[in-house]
């Protein structure tokens, strides 16, 4: 009898392990939403100053803009880093390419006249990257539909 629930607990370890390795086997991101949320915690972790002047949204609420905001930081971000090397910031703007690839939403297409910019210091440029990314973390859907355009 012990053996038998021996070999039962074996084996339903066993199905566990094994279970936990397929799912980890999957991509990493496969929505924007986990995508968004790596991009905030590197944010969060990175206490790097950078000098300097950068382009930022002045109005971060204009969702019919965040593709060219997207476009806009991930420029300024591999201009910073090649400047600096900062792994975390490298992974942010990595993440941030990946963004408009599983979000049509933020796919370029021409963007409206309203999109205006303004450059701040690095500090106000990094609240901005954070407050895009929160919003399209939030949406419900990444799909590109005709009321979003």
């Amino acid at each position: 009898m012990y053996l038998y629930v021996l070999l039962a607990c074996m084996l339903w370890g066993w199905e566990s392990h094994s279970a936990q390795m397929k799912i980890t086997s999957e991509p990493l991101y496969d929505n924007h939403t986990a995508v968004c949320a790596e991009i905030q915690r590197d944010l969060s972790k990175d206490n790097m100053t950078y000098n300097g002047f950068f382009k930022r949204p002045q109005n971060t609420s204009e969702e019919s803009c965040y593709a060219k905001f997207i476009k806009d930081f991930i420029s300024t971000l591999k201009l910073l880093l090649t400047k600096y090397k900062d792994d975390r910031l490298q992974k942010v703007c990595k993440n941030m390419e990946e963004l408009p690839r599983i979000c049509t939403k933020l796919q370029p297409t021409e963007s409206p006249n309203n999109c205006t910019t303004e450059i701040s210091d690095f500090s106000q440029f990094k609240e901005a990257l954070q407050n895009v990314v929160m919003y399209i973390e939030g949406w419900k859907s990444c799909d590109r539909t005709k009321a979003s355009l």
